[in-house]
């Protein structure tokens, strides 16, 4: 087992759990994907390692990525291979480091475009190259970006408690807090109101249409898009599903962290497969003679 495939399993992320079914070139590939996405990632959030430190490891894949120094043996071969073997544009992986970087010395982001900004180097960044990895073309960099910009929007509602007392990140725009009059202390305290509860519903409709737009766009795409997209189409449904969860229950962020059970992402891994297939449509009974209602004639 490589180093890429022991930390996509470990991982047990929702992302993870939708490559099961690839075959196994396009698994390997999409493992080593998530590998360099994790680690990225985990240079900002793991604890122990100082601002340099942390600088320094964003540099040195920033570097490995780009070839401009030899890979380690393992993870950093693996992703040179990666791209190497499907010759990837690297500007959405140089741009999820960059969006990796951002975090830190987070800064809030003042308007919704800016969270979008954040949230296309993290997310829709991560689906333009996945969609490449997975074998889907060009014509599907839009639905990337739109279910990025869903996915991740789905986690900054989710995750603002967490983001707030682990790492003291606040990713909700400062303007919209203001609007609904929530302020960063009110996150600290842990405090569950109705102002609270109107902003996060006012960020989730924002994060429906995204999924919508996807929706749209995914329908739109030639079905041997649509097929390679499958994973990414499981995503939507299992995200979607933690949105509508935190709806009906009225975004309690301080008492769960929302999730779906191994059963229903099975399921909707299944569902996503079952949308790419073509349905024969219903026949025009009105061709069919003997089928004709005579009532109708007279």
């Amino acid at each position: 087992m490589t180093e890429s495939d022991t930390i996509t399993r470990n991982a047990k992320s929702n992302l993870a759990f939708t490559l099961v079914n690839l075959p196994e070139e396009t698994r390997m590939h999409m493992a080593q994907l998530y590998a360099f996405c994790r680690i990225v990632d985990d240079i900002v959030d793991e604890p122990g390692m100082s601002d340099d430190e942390r600088n320094a490891a964003l540099n040195r894949w920033s570097a490995v990525i780009t070839r401009s120094t030899a890979p380690a043996q393992g993870v950093e071969s693996e992703v040179v291979s990666l791209i190497t073997d499907l010759n990837l544009d690297i500007a959405p992986m140089q741009e999820l480091i960059a969006g990796c970087r951002s975090d830190i010395h987070q800064q809030q982001p003042r308007t919704i475009r800016e969270m979008l900004a954040y949230c296309y180097r993290v997310a829709s960044c991560v689906g333009i190259t996945s969609a490449t990895v997975m074998g889907a073309s060009d014509a599907a960099r839009a639905y990337a970006v739109a279910l990025g910009y869903a996915l991740q929007m789905v986690n900054i509602i989710r995750d603002a408690a967490e983001d707030c007392e682990k790492y003291g990140r606040f990713y909700l725009p400062a303007e919209d807090m203001a609007l609904f009059g929530v302020t960063q202390e009110d996150l600290r305290k842990r405090r569950y109101t109705y102002r609270l509860r109107r902003l996060l519903s006012y960020e989730a409709e924002l994060a429906e249409k995204f999924f919508e737009e996807a929706d749209e766009l995914y329908a739109a795409l030639p079905a041997a898009d649509r097929t390679a997209l499958i994973p990414a189409q499981a995503m939507k449904h299992i995200y979607h599903t933690i949105l509508e969860k935190m709806a009906a229950d009225e975004y309690r962020i301080f008492e769960q962290r929302y999730s779906i059970n191994t059963f229903r992402k099975l399921w909707y891994v299944l569902r996503a497969r079952m949308e790419t297939v073509d349905l024969p449509s219903f026949p025009d009974l009105a061709a069919w003679g003997f089928l004709r209602d005579e009532s109708e004639e007279k």
